[in-house]
């Protein structure tokens, strides 16, 4: 993984938001497709939206080659959550193939639980 600035300011500016309008807590769903690896990403806005054209501006630019699941997932949670810091992020990586491998990561705001609205989540 690529730890430079430049390259981390790059990648993070790819990730465009707009101002969220809702005033109640809501769950929001993108899908991706990261080189071999299918991506979810679910998070509950505070006061910013992704973009989801930026996502897939940012998913057509990350480098996957090398990359294991796992510092993938934490490397996309840490990106989301300094570019759009939600309340609550989900991040999971699914690679299919003769073994499936699949990744999930999470984080959420101190304090910040609303376990109504988490329990209605497939997983």
């Amino acid at each position: 993984m690529d730890h430079n600035d430049d390259s981390l300011h790059a990648r993070r500016a790819r990730l465009k938001t707009a101002a969220s309008a809702t005033r109640h807590f809501a769950i929001v769903t993108l899908d991706a497709t990261f080189g071999a690896f299918s991506m979810r990403l679910r998070y509950v806005p505070d006061r910013d939206l992704l973009d989801p054209e930026a996502l897939g501006d940012y998913v057509r630019a990350v480098d996957v080659d090398g990359q294991t699941p796992e510092a993938l997932a934490e490397m996309i949670l840490e990106d989301i959550n300094d570019q759009v810091i939600p309340c609550w992020l989900d991040v999971t990586l699914r690679r299919d193939g003769t073994i499936t491998h699949e990744v999930r990561i999470e984080d959420r705001q101190p304090r910040w639980d609303d376990k109504g609205l988490l329990a209605r989540l497939r997983p």
